[in-house]
């Protein structure tokens, strides 16, 4: 349950915590998460609650032996994301990584669909695109993976 909500601005590397502060001093005894992010849009947000909220937690779930779904995004990171090179000071040749988190949100859509291909064609399990989803029948469905992908609270992001 969201018990509070503010902003907390940051000058010259000092943070203004006050208004946090008084939030957190009114709370009864017990154990609170917490969330901080920034203010900018992040255009591939709603590709990302899709990919982990249904699209990872139905193959952790359909998958024999049950796959983390944080291990079935990096399996198909390395697999269908862009390779991104830069050149390393002291090393010979260019530094490959991929870093789908933050691609457009049409190369996001590109591999949400392969992953969707991959599913049905590698394992035979016929995932719902995002056209499909909005659908009222699959409604539900979507609403209940992407409140489950929130039942495990990790300090660390």
């Amino acid at each position: 349950m969201i018990r509070s909500k503010g902003i907390i601005e940051v000058h010259e590397g000092y943070a203004d915590t006050s208004e946090f502060k008084e939030a957190v001093d009114i709370l009864p005894d017990g154990e609170y998460g917490y969330l901080i992010f920034d203010k900018k849009k992040n255009r591939s947000l709603p590709q990302l609650k899709f990919l982990f909220g249904y699209v990872l937690k139905t193959l952790s779930e359909e998958l024999p032996g049950n796959p983390e779904p944080e291990a079935l995004y990096s399996y198909f990171e390395e697999i269908y994301a862009p390779i991104h090179r830069c050149k390393i000071p002291g090393e010979e040749t260019e530094f490959e990584y991929f870093d789908l988190k933050n691609e457009p949100a049409a190369e996001m859509d590109a591999v949400i669909n392969d992953i969707i291909h991959h599913a049905k064609n590698e394992w035979g399990i016929d995932l719902l695109t995002r056209e499909r989803l909005k659908a009222a029948e699959a409604q539900e469905l979507y609403a209940g993976a992407y409140a489950d992908t929130w039942k495990n609270y990790l300090r660390k992001v």
